[in-house]
Order: structure tokens, then C-alpha cells, then sequence
């Protein structure tokens, strides 16, 4: 193996330690309220497969949700060098990652998808405006072959007391050692006669709306 390769594996164990122990404090010191959790459970346990939404900025909630309660979920992972170093702390959590993103592989992560979407235990979360955004845009490539698979889909977001908003193209949320959070939940229901061309932006208009809802609360 060549130094610069060995150098640059080292360097990604580093940083995926760190990260991990960020993770680890903010996960063991804040309090963690669910809020409509039963829509997670009615989906999960109904005949569907089921397809787990977030916008790419506020993935930590989902993450500390699914590690908590589901840890059995395929994750898509992009094989961006930064979404590499996540996905080894995904893989530590238990999750299971199909590596490809809009921009790359990602005929590989259909074709992975519609084996899964036939199994209606498959638990499968994205963030739908990943890997590089624009920003709370949603994609149009899983949406619409959830859709036309008749997976559920369900929007997993959140919101903090105190937190950090990082200085990276999604507005990354990360919240405070010792704040108080909220993870939200909220089935998404596509009229079966929607085109298909329009899926995304109607997934896209209510995950949105039921964000700017979720940040206008008080806790």
C-alpha cells in the first residue's frame, strides 16, 4: 500500500473517531422526545415496505431515532469522502449502506432499492436532497420508485433547543451537549393519480412545510 493511500485511510479513521465522539456525547447528554412515533410503528408494521425521508441538513435526528429504535435500516450512502467517514459510524450503529448518491452509482442504489421495496420488512432512509444539494430539494429518483412500488414514505426530522448550524452547503443542524430535542415523525401520502413527474416536488413542498412548522416550535 502507498504512503499517500495509508495517510489518507488514517486521516478518515481520525476524523470518523471524532465525529463518532461527538455523536456519542450529544446522543448520551440531551433529552430525546418523540412526537408522533406512532406513525413509525403503523408503518413498520403494515404491509409495505417503508421508505425514511430527511432533509440532508438535519439528518442527526432520523440517525439518532433509527440507532435507538431500528437499527435494521439500509441507509444510502454517498461515496463522497465525507459522507465515507459518516458511514462508518452508520455501519458501527448497525445500519446497513447502499453506497451511490444522485450523482454517482446511482443505478446501483435503484437496483438495490427495488429488491428491497419487495420486502415489505425493508426499512430504507435517504436524505433526499443529498449529496450536494440544492438544499430542502428533494430528488426525484427514489421518490418515484417508491411511488410506483407503493413503499410508505415517511418524513423523520427534528428540532433543538440549542444547537449549531455548521458552515457547510446543507446548513448541517447539530445540536448542544445537554439541549433539548425533538425528533418529529409524519407519514407522507402521494395521491396514487399524481404524475410522475411531480412526485419530488410534492414530497419536497410537504417535508417543507412540515419543517418550518417543527421550527416555529418552543421547547
Amino acid at each position: 500500500m502507498q504512503v499517500k493511500e495509508l495517510q489518507r485511510l488514517l486521516f478518515m479513521a481520525v476524523k470518523s473517531f471524532l465525529l463518532f465522539c461527538v455523536f456519542f456525547l450529544i446522543d448520551k447528554t440531551c433529552t430525546w422526545t418523540y412526537r408522533r412515533v406512532s406513525d413509525f410503528e403503523t408503518s413498520l408494521n403494515s404491509s409495505k415496505a417503508l421508505l425514511v425521508c430527511t432533509w440532508h441538513g438535519n439528518f442527526i435526528f432520523p440517525m439518532i431515532f433509527l440507532k435507538r429504535e431500528h437499527s435494521d435500516t439500509f441507509v444510502i450512502s454517498s461515496t463522497h469522502k465525507d459522507s465515507l467517514v459518516l458511514g462508518k459510524i452508520l455501519q458501527f450503529y448497525g445500519f446497513r449502506l447502499i453506497k451511490g448518491s444522485s450523482t454517482r452509482g446511482f443505478r446501483n442504489v435503484l437496483k438495490q432499492m427495488i429488491l428491497l421495496f419487495k420486502n415489505a420488512k425493508s426499512v430504507v432512509a435517504i436524505t433526499n436532497d443529498g449529496p450536494k444539494g440544492p438544499p430542502r430539494t428533494a430528488k426525484e429518483g427514489a421518490l418515484n420508485l417508491a411511488h410506483k412500488m407503493d413503499a410508505e414514505i415517511l418524513f423523520i426530522t427534528g428540532k433543538s433547543s440549542s444547537f449549531w448550524t455548521l458552515r457547510t452547503w446543507d446548513s448541517f443542524v447539530l445540536p448542544k451537549p445537554f439541549s433539548k430535542n425533538i425528533i418529529y415523525i409524519e407519514k407522507i401520502e402521494i395521491p396514487h393519480d399524481l404524475e410522475k413527474q411531480k412526485v419530488a416536488s410534492y414530497v419536497s413542498d410537504k417535508m417543507n412545510q412540515i419543517q418550518n412548522d417543527i421550527d416555529n416550535i418552543n421547547i
